[in-house]
């Protein structure tokens, strides 16, 4: 019976710290799996209208008014980033360090950005490749997703003792806790509507640069002197690019060169019209200045929806860490009755 007694306790301590280790091992982080399904389906609808919208423009960009398939592919990917800034920053709970990061992914970007859609690959196929300063495009679909993501993410990083110091499970707390944010949003709206609508677009004059066109080398003149208008030749977006860009530093094949009043085959790509308006054979940047402002208030939005969405986690996790305590308490007072006996 000594025997038996003297061996048994070495015997159940060992269990008990075994089970101990594997009940105490940190939890790995875990990725969003939605949201990289997300990233992954849109993706393939890049390719795909990007492949296929000059075969079926009705999943190709709308020319001007009116929304296809192509034109959810930006604001999926803003969605994807704005989701993203709120998992990824929360892990960083260093303010400066936060800032630095979010820099220097925001360099890269832009970088990438020029480098891909700046006009450095003139002809992939024919290996002839330079960028012609004059003429290089400085805004594009990562610059705009870089300079969105720079302001929303600094919002986020500065606004983030506001948040903590709200109490949560609140009415308004999603007020409260996203002050900042609603007025940086508000703020931003407010500046969009007033150049979008209050600022006077007076005539204006370019040349055509596109070697392949009959009017290759002429001078046009667009007669606009309006205020507050939607229309592809004179609105607020076109004129504060081509101000603050340069003509020359804007996208020469906009998609509006696919509308009606431009050509006979809309909405396909073909041939001008005889009597096409000038303005069909002028550039337009579509990720420009004043566009890419509004995309800084939808990536808000998203920011705070994303905060909302990692709460709700933060609960279930919550519940599952208090779960696994009560189950290892078990296990405890279960080997220390074994001890005992």
């Amino acid at each position: 019976m000594e025997e038996i007694k003297s061996d048994s306790p070495p015997q159940h301590r060992l269990i008990s710290v075994e089970s101990d280790a594997v009940l105490s091992k940190p939890a790995k982080s875990k990725r969003v799996a939605s949201l990289d399904i997300f990233r992954g389906l849109t993706v393939a609808l890049m390719i795909l209208v990007d492949d296929a919208g000059g075969e079926w423009p009705m999943i190709g960009h709308a020319p001007w008014y009116g929304c296809n398939f192509a034109d959810f592919v930006m604001p999926f990917f803003l969605f994807i980033v704005g989701m993203a800034i709120a998992l990824a920053l929360k892990r960083i709970p260093n303010q400066l360090m936060a800032i630095e990061k979010v820099t220097l992914r925001t360099l890269k970007l832009l970088f990438w950005g020029l480098l891909l859609q700046g006009g450095y690959s003139h002809a992939p196929d024919k290996l002839t490749y330079g960028v012609d300063m004059r003429k290089i495009r400085l805004f594009g679909i990562l610059q705009r997703i870089a300079l969105a993501y720079l302001v929303v993410a600094l919002v986020e990083v500065l606004s983030r003792k506001a948040q903590s110091s709200v109490q949560p499970f609140n009415h308004f707390s999603i007020f409260k806790s996203y002050f900042w944010n609603w007025l940086v949003g508000a703020c931003i709206l407010a500046v969009y509507f007033a150049l979008l609508y209050g600022t006077y677009v007076p005539d204006w004059q370019f040349t055509v640069t596109d070697s392949d066109s009959v009017y290759y080398g002429r001078n046009f003149t667009v007669a606009c002197g309006v205020r507050g208008s939607l229309d592809p030749p004179c609105n607020a977006v076109g004129y504060i690019d081509r101000k603050v860009l340069g003509i020359n530093h804007m996208y020469a094949h906009p998609a509006w060169r696919r509308s009606e009043a431009c050509t006979e085959n809309s909405p396909y790509a073909g041939p001008f019209r005889d009597n096409a308006p000038s303005w069909c054979f002028a550039p337009f940047e579509p990720e420009g200045i004043l566009r890419s402002v509004n995309r800084y208030n939808s990536m808000l939005w998203i920011l705070i929806y994303s905060r909302i969405l990692d709460n709700s986690v933060k609960k279930s996790t919550i519940k599952e860490t208090r779960k696994r305590k009560e189950q290892r308490n078990k296990h405890k007072d279960l080997h220390g009755s074994l001890i005992v006996c």
